[in-house]
């Protein structure tokens, strides 16, 4: 369960600073092993939505208070997923540090430029560089 947990948070992370807006309760599923045993399923729907479509597509909240996502918000709720303080950095450093590798990633899978061009805002945005700024705080 606690690693469960730990895998919520960082995917919760990872779909704000890939901005995955279209996150929601149903993209988290859960396998039942054997009666009563269940883990987290393995992550699916995983969407990057660039600025362009971003006004058609709601943010999932982060906690039931209904504010704006954030990557402050994300670390003040990482004690409900059991997580400490260095803990949850060490997750974010991790996140931020994949995240930053997407057009390297992008051009492995052999995107286009177009492509690529059209998805820069989902990976470079501003709950990117909130990121860092907390990371080098």
């Amino acid at each position: 369960m606690r690693e469960d947990l730990r895998e919520l948070w960082r995917r919760l992370l990872f779909a704000l600073l890939a901005s995955n807006y279209d996150d929601y309760l149903r993209n988290h599923g859960f396998l039942m092993h054997s009666a009563g045993h269940w883990s987290l399923s393995p992550a699916y729907d995983l969407n990057p939505v660039p600025e362009m479509d971003r006004s058609q597509t709601p943010k999932t909240p982060i906690t039931e208070r209904q504010e704006e996502p954030s990557v402050a918000i994300a670390l003040d709720a990482a004690p409900r997923f059991g997580l400490r303080a260095t803990e949850a950095m060490g997750i974010l450093r991790d996140v931020v540090t994949v995240i930053r590798q997407w057009r390297q990633t992008a051009r492995r899978l052999r995107l286009s430029a177009a492509t690529i061009s059209t998805y820069a805002s989902a990976f470079e945005n501003p709950s990117i560089d909130e990121a860092a700024s907390l990371l080098e705080a």
